[in-house]
């Protein structure tokens, strides 16, 4: 069972809330919250994994709460809302209800192990990991740095890119593969539809069995 944080008191103004005090909760499931001052909105903090494999370095955003996954593909997300993946101005398929458990699966509207989009987001995931060879996708921060459409090498590319396009989403893919990783210690090339929708299902069966067996040995 993911874990929810108990995090102090922040203040923060938004838009439709003017002047109002937002607390993030995060409880080890035993205590509940103080109780709340009347102008305050109360956010819980939950913890899920992005798996497919589990993926590092990619940015998220979930309502006010927003960050970079973890080294296991960990983010934070607002308990009954919904959550967005990036690579810099690349958005990862939709926005999804929030979970501890999501893969490229997700992102995608009535997504399956086999719906292009969904391998499609896959294979440039898994194209742009810096460090092939271990478990984990490690998407370096430079490469989110310049994934952005104001890089003029990349505008024409990020805009184009469509994943339930094949031909489209090949083509666009490849070329952004080849600019975001050129300065990898190898040679980056966009990885094929097998090999990403292998690898994505070994990831995410990989993720459960070792969930069922951590809660079996509590």
């Amino acid at each position: 069972m993911p874990r929810q944080l108990l995090v102090c008191c922040l203040l923060l103004v938004t838009p439709f809330l003017a002047g109002a005090k937002c607390s993030f909760f995060f409880s080890t499931g035993g205590s509940s919250p103080p109780p709340k001052d009347p102008n305050e909105t109360t956010v819980v903090a939950m913890e899920g994994h992005f798996v497919g494999p589990p993926t590092r370095g990619i940015a998220y955003e979930s309502g006010s709460l927003s960050g970079i996954t973890g080294e296991n593909g960990e983010f934070r997300y607002e308990e009954g809302g919904t959550v967005s993946f990036f690579i810099g101005d690349i958005r990862l398929g939709g926005e999804v209800k929030g979970s501890d458990l999501l893969s490229p699966i997700d992102l995608v509207d009535k997504g399956s192990d086999d719906h292009p989009a969904v391998i499609n987001i896959a294979r440039l995931l898994q194209s742009l990991d810096a460090t092939v060879g271990d478990s984990v996708i490690t998407i370096p921060s430079s490469v989110v740095k310049e994934a952005v459409v104001t890089n003029e090498a990349l505008f024409s590319w990020i805009q184009s890119l469509d994943f339930g396009d094949e031909q489209s989403f090949a083509s666009a893919a490849s070329a952004l593969v080849a600019v975001l990783a050129r300065d990898y210690p190898f040679t980056a090339t966009l990885v094929d539809a097998a090999t990403a929708r292998e690898q994505m299902l070994n990831s995410i069966k990989a993720w459960k069995t070792q969930r069922e067996a951590a809660a079996g040995g509590e």
